[in-house]
């Protein structure tokens, strides 16, 4: 349950000069694959895209750019593109495991399920990587909210993996706020936003975890975070500009207390709907 307590992090420094110096326009595969990382990190799910799309132009084996082109289109509501990229990774590669699970997320965001799922199962062979388990909790959670005990021990499964926890907990929080399940997105958020507290992208969807809530201060207090690291940040901008009417209107009569007494009422909604077993939230 401490994980659900008021959420709070310490202040964290903005991004230093010596970081933008760094950021010079990508020539090969890997600089170009760092740039989408940034974009990424960054919540410009769009703008991300080229520079994945160069990194696998440059070298189309790179398998994670590719996975991480598809996810990247999904989030991004490009679904047409993402079906088309994930198509040809299959295609191009039909021994690669995890261009499975990416062709599967892309069938599922059309609502073809009936396809998804068994390209799914082939991804979930064996030792299943932990984006494969991110992929099918998502499947489990948009073809039936009554799968949601399965797909949190899926995703509580893809923390195994010590070097991509980060990239773990995000998607796994995107996948739950996206299900309508805010009180546990905001969970794998906010361990997102510890395992790299430089990402923009973790402050900008924790803050719309509790403004699904209605909880507006602390969503405020997110979307600050997010600028504060990267200052002029057009996401973080917009989200506080929506979110202060709600903040200076009825809400304002809420304190400390009451907002958090709403938010653990929240997490017993779900809870008394039947929480996964295994699962510490």
């Amino acid at each position: 349950m401490s994980r659900f307590e008021w959420l709070e992090l310490p202040d964290r420094r903005p991004a230093q000069a010596a970081d933008t110096a760094e950021r010079q326009a990508p020539t090969d595969a890997t600089s170009s694959y760092r740039a989408a990382r940034r974009m990424r990190e960054s919540g410009y799910f769009d703008a991300a895209v080229p520079y994945y799309q160069r990194a696998v132009g440059f070298n189309d084996q790179d398998y994670r750019a590719q996975v991480e082109l598809v996810d990247t289109l999904v989030r991004a509501g490009r679904i047409q593109d993402a079906d088309a990229a994930s198509y040809a990774a299959l295609n191009n590669y039909r021994q690669v495991r995890i261009f499975y699970a990416s062709r599967a997320l892309a069938l599922a965001y059309r609502g073809s399920y009936a396809e998804a799922f068994p390209l799914s199962d082939i991804s979930m062979e064996g030792n299943a990587p932990p984006y494969a388990r991110c992929v099918r909790a998502e499947l489990l959670l948009k073809s039936s909210l009554d799968n949601r005990s399965t797909a949190l021990a899926l995703l509580n499964e893809a923390l195994s993996a010590p070097d991509s926890l980060w990239e773990s907990y995000f998607v796994g929080g995107l996948i739950l706020l996206n299900a309508g399940c805010a009180p546990y997105a905001a969970g794998f958020l906010a361990e997102a936003v510890h395992y790299n507290p430089r990402a923009v992208a973790g402050f900008l969807y924790l803050g719309d975890c509790f403004r699904a809530l209605r909880l507006y201060e602390q969503a405020l207090f997110y979307y600050r975070k997010a600028e504060e690291l990267e200052p002029k940040h057009a996401i973080a901008l917009q989200r506080q500009k929506e979110c202060v009417p709600s903040v200076f209107g009825l809400m304002r009569v809420f304190q400390f207390g009451t907002l958090r007494n709403r938010w653990n009422k929240e997490y017993e909604k779900l809870t008394q709907k039947g929480p996964a077993n295994g699962i510490d939230y």
